[in-house]
């Protein structure tokens, strides 16, 4: 009897100190409190009151399946992360949340470890506002607080923590929280958009939020979104819109011979759409996991990020506070300009919008051709100079962002060719390289050189296609006027779309062959 007790209290010890130090959880995530958080107001407290966009992953709900190769790749990727910061993501990360240029994670982190690594990576620890911190320059700086990990410029992470303690930040009457209100909080991936962010600018549709969410389901990825426009006219034209774009997509898949293509021909067809008398816009798509495993079977092994490159995210702002460390030497009364040429990072991802966009524009030109000169869509995609520049003006040459080659022309011609513009430090270049200056060169070119028209062609349709993207996603332009930057994108866009109609070659009939 004296042994089982002292069995007993020794059981009890032991659970008390794993509970105390988090082991408890990291084994048992589940067994003491629920990680699928609905809405964690102390999360959304770090965020300014008045955020127009807000994303949230429930990484205890992300569960998509995976083909094996890229299963097995993730779980290397996650063994080598645990064994340098002692994180375990599928364990000890509830949920991250994005907005502002500032990340937060919700979970369980031992600074101790993940601060020994970042000193390693050339991080200096010091605090923020009273917590212990990471921060280095031009570099995503790191704060926790308690079971909140911080991630952004040192600033705003400053900010966030006192918007914290103060009480100032997001709340249940803030816009995006009503919006995502609206679909609700648990699911895999939620997120949206308010009135006035630069992701909903569009005039013509006038949304007051729009939000989406991404769940599994037994037989495939499941999209649901709402669409708030505040009447029932101005959601009835939105939903006419969307019926729109839904039926040519379908129309353009069905005419394409690759079975995965198909596949998304049947989502799109079983896609419900409907707006009722408030304005609500509401749709929900399904996609089979074997359309997912088959996209995911046709991307190289090397695209999958490695989750160690997260630390290393090049902050494109910088900080107006000094970083303040004992081992730092005083700042020097002059110093030198900077004279760093430009660099840009560029990731394996691809942003297939340009080229799809694109396609759709290609369709749209030939429609407006004549029959007897309209050339077969096949014939002008596939054609080597009309395709080869189209992939450049849309994907750039990317299959250097796969073979290893970096550093000097490799970086550059690794981005859309639009995007080149990067490389040059000249305020002009931007604008110059966002417009229809260079297809329109190239044009005009091809007037005594016949040969040039196809390559004119693609390079006009690529660069519309990569231009509708940048409206749709409300990036800047240099000096270039915010109020008229949607303007920009268009006009330049539809130029380059006419450019693409005058230079496509027409269809040579039999009887101008004999």
């Amino acid at each position: 009897m004296k042994k089982l007790l002292v069995l007993v209290v020794l059981l009890a010890a032991g659970a008390g100190a794993a509970y105390h130090f988090g082991y408890l959880q990291r084994l048992m995530p589940g067994a003491l409190a629920p990680r699928l958080i609905p809405k964690d107001a102390k999360l959304l407290a770090y965020f300014r009151p008045d955020a127009q966009e807000l994303l949230v992953v429930q990484m205890t709900e992300v569960d998509f399946p995976l083909p094996e190769e890229t299963r097995q790749k993730l779980a290397q990727n996650g063994r080598e992360f645990y064994d340098k910061t002692g994180i375990d993501v599928r364990k000890d990360v509830d949920a991250v949340a994005v907005a502002d240029r500032l990340a937060i994670a919700r979970g369980r982190f031992d600074w101790s470890r993940l601060g020994a690594y970042l000193q390693t990576e050339g991080y200096t620890l010091t605090e923020l506002d009273g917590v212990p911190a990471a921060v280095k320059s031009q570099s995503t700086s790191m704060a926790l607080d308690g079971k909140y990990l911080l991630m952004g410029r040192r600033a705003e992470i400053k900010r966030a923590l006192e918007r914290k303690r103060q009480g100032q930040g997001l709340e249940d009457g803030s816009p995006i929280v009503k919006a995502i209100d609206e679909l609700g909080w648990k699911h895999a991936l939620v997120g949206g958009v308010a009135s006035g962010s630069r992701l909903s600018s569009d005039e013509d549709l006038r949304m007051q939020s729009a939000v989406g969410a991404v769940d599994s389901a037994p037989d495939g990825m499941e999209v649901r979104a709402v669409a708030l426009t505040g009447s029932k006219e101005q959601g009835e034209a939105l939903h006419a819109t969307l019926e729109m774009l839904r039926k040519a997509a379908v129309l353009q898949l069905s005419v394409l011979p690759k079975t995965e293509l198909r596949a998304l021909k049947d989502s799109l067809d079983r896609a419900t759409l409907e707006v009722d008398p408030q304005g609500r816009v509401r749709g929900t798509i399904r996609v089979p996991y074997a359309l997912l495993d088959q996209t995911s079977a046709n991307v190289s092994q090397q695209q999958l990020p490695s989750t160690l490159a997260s630390l290393q995210l090049t902050d494109d702002g910088t900080d107006s506070e000094p970083i303040a460390s004992a081992n730092a030497p005083p700042p020097s009364s002059t110093q030198a300009p900077s004279t760093a040429a430009p660099t840009v990072t560029v990731t394996h991802h691809l942003d297939w919008k340009p080229p799809v966009f694109g396609l759709i524009l290609l369709v749209i030109a030939l429609v407006t051709m004549g029959a007897q000169a309209r050339p077969g869509l096949f014939n002008v995609l596939f054609h080597p100079l009309f395709l080869l520049p189209f992939l450049v003006a849309t994907l750039g040459v990317f299959v250097f962002r796969w073979t290893g080659h970096s550093g000097g022309v490799f970086d550059l011609l690794q981005l859309p060719m639009p995007e080149w513009h990067r490389f040059l430090s000249v305020p002009l270049a931007q604008p110059v390289a966002l417009s229809v200056a260079i297809p329109m060169l190239i044009a005009l070119l091809s007037g005594p050189v016949s040969l040039l028209r196809r390559f004119a062609a693609g390079l006009a349709v690529g660069f519309s296609g990569y231009l509708v993207t940048k409206a749709l996603s409300g990036d800047s332009v240099a000096l270039i006027p915010p109020a008229y930057t949607l303007y920009w994108y268009a006009g330049n866009a539809l130029a380059a779309l006419l450019l693409a109609r005058l230079t496509i070659p027409p269809r040579i009939s039999g009887k101008k062959k004999k």
